[in-house]
């Protein structure tokens, strides 16, 4: 744990004992943002580096586009951009220079991107959406209300966890599939119908990799949807 000594007068460290999301962090942030009277949030994984002057390339994105009410950068995966992106109708998630200009459901991965504090403040996230899918139920939140997205004139990478299935435990896998079904309920339409086809895609390419306890929770999840609890 960083000493909030070291930190400086204008920097305050919450620490939580207990893992409670990336969700309860940034309802956490909007509360002390309103304390502060600030009306936009950075948010950002623990991981995520910035370049040196992203705060002024952010500040320059909400002026270029004053109707919107999020900015977000590109991120690479390595070397592959993957996201900004829109999610299709059948549930594709697919990485795409501008979301505003793609057809589908714009989205991003959460980390990088500043939104206003209000929007925070007004979200209200299911159960199983805690730590994972965040970012895409954010999005869908936006879409509802017919919010506008800009794009950071900035580049940043990241390590999609996903991407990489090796480093992947049971328990996360687990919150994935409750935190996948939880949003699909809610984008619905032939996203919804298909996901039992994706999962058993996925269970196959899980068991012939050998990692056979996650092929079985993937195949929980076609037929029970929830396929444990939340946390360990």
């Amino acid at each position: 744990m960083v000493d909030p000594s070291v930190l400086g007068d204008n920097i305050t460290l919450v620490w939580q004992r207990d893992n409670g999301g990336t969700a309860n962090a940034y309802h956490a942030a909007a509360e002390r943002a309103v304390g502060v009277e600030c009306d936009w949030l950075l948010l950002l994984d623990q991981d995520t580096v910035l370049p040196f002057d992203y705060l002024q390339l952010g500040q320059e994105a909400i002026d270029n586009r004053t109707d919107v009410a999020i900015v977000v950068p590109r991120v690479s995966h390595d070397g592959q951009l993957i996201s900004p992106a829109t999610i299709t109708p059948m549930g594709s998630i697919v990485p795409c220079l501008d979301p505003n200009q793609a057809r589908g459901m714009p989205t991003a991965i959460s980390s990088g991107a500043i939104i206003q504090r209000a929007i925070i403040h007004q979200l209200v996230f299911p159960s199983a959406i805690w730590l994972d899918y965040v970012d895409h139920w954010i999005f869908l939140q936006l879409s509802k209300r017919f919010e506008k997205i800009g794009v950071i004139d900035a580049r940043l990478a990241h390590d999609l966890s996903v991407r990489t299935p090796k480093t992947l435990s049971d328990a996360r896998v687990a919150s994935i599939l409750n935190a996948e079904t939880s949003f699909y309920a809610a984008f619905g339409g032939k996203a919804r119908a298909i996901l039992p086809f994706r999962r058993l895609v996925r269970a196959a390419r899980y068991a012939a990799a050998g990692r056979l306890s996650l092929a079985a929770l993937v195949a929980g999840g076609i037929f029970f949807g929830m396929v444990s609890p939340r946390h360990d």
